[in-house]
């Protein structure tokens, strides 16, 4: 059973009627790429798989204060007064233990990659990448970031298709996301953050992240970054055009 963009919208907003929750629902169990459409659809699936991502796989190990270590025990309390010390010290190592290992905040570029790493030739297939339909999104893009995607320049990316320009956030600045199919089906991304005239200008850095290619910059109070579809995907030729375009 196929399910629209809309339905699925629908019910992760909790708006989906009896039958159709319960229809998806059924369906998940058994289809991936839907699982990974609704995903991509939800705005809080980025954050769950982030919080995931950074549980540390081994806590480390870690040196109690001496004072508490060395304390002599008082037996008198018999059994119970061991256990109430035994439950202590655990408190004092699992708080420990907790802010050690906290994840650090991901910057916009983390965020954005894992938003990325949802997507699927399947989620991008079905876009309505129509004429008109692109320009009502670029002209909410472009409102938004206060500058010109050069739309143009986009289209004209060779071995890619412009398939949706997307308003996102993040900490309350505007996130543009454009998205590309390439010979393949594969999606792609180029992201736009407006940072301000004060942020710091970066040269091109190429990383790994989430499992996908990535390359970013800044110049001009925005920040870049180009994003592959897996962690081999070669991001030179589609880079050298936009650096060249962008350049703040």
């Amino acid at each position: 059973m196929k399910f629209s963009d809309e339905t699925l919208r629908a019910y992760l907003e909790g708006n989906a009627d009896a039958t159709e929750a319960a229809a998806i629902e059924a369906a998940i169990e058994t289809d991936a790429d839907l699982e990974q459409r609704l995903m991509a659809l939800d705005p809080f699936a980025p954050v769950v798989q982030s919080v995931f991502e950074n549980i540390p796989a081994k806590a480390p190990q870690l040196d109690l204060p001496k004072s508490a270590a060395a304390s002599p025990v008082r037996l008198s309390g018999g059994p119970w007064r061991l256990l109430a010390v035994a439950a202590s010290v655990a408190v004092v190592a699992v708080s420990a233990t907790f802010w050690a290992t906290r994840p650090q905040p991901m910057g916009w570029a983390e965020q954005a990659a894992i938003y990325q790493s949802l997507y699927s030739p399947d989620t991008i297939a079905s876009l309505d990448n129509a004429p008109d339909a692109l320009d009502a999104q670029f002209a909410q893009a472009e409102a938004q970031l206060g500058r010109s995607l050069n739309r143009d320049t986009l289209e004209a990316l060779p071995g890619l298709e412009l398939k949706r320009a997307q308003v996102l956030s993040f900490k309350g600045k505007p996130l543009i996301q454009v998205v590309f199919a390439d010979d393949q089906g594969q999606p792609l991304a180029f992201c736009i953050i407006r940072q301000g005239e004060s942020a710091p200008a970066k040269d091109v850095k190429h990383s790994a992240l989430s499992g996908l290619a990535t390359a970013t910059w800044a110049q001009g109070g925005y920040g870049y970054m180009l994003i592959g579809s897996s962690e081999q995907t070669d991001l030179n030729e589609p880079l050298d055009i936009l650096t060249t375009t962008f350049t703040g």
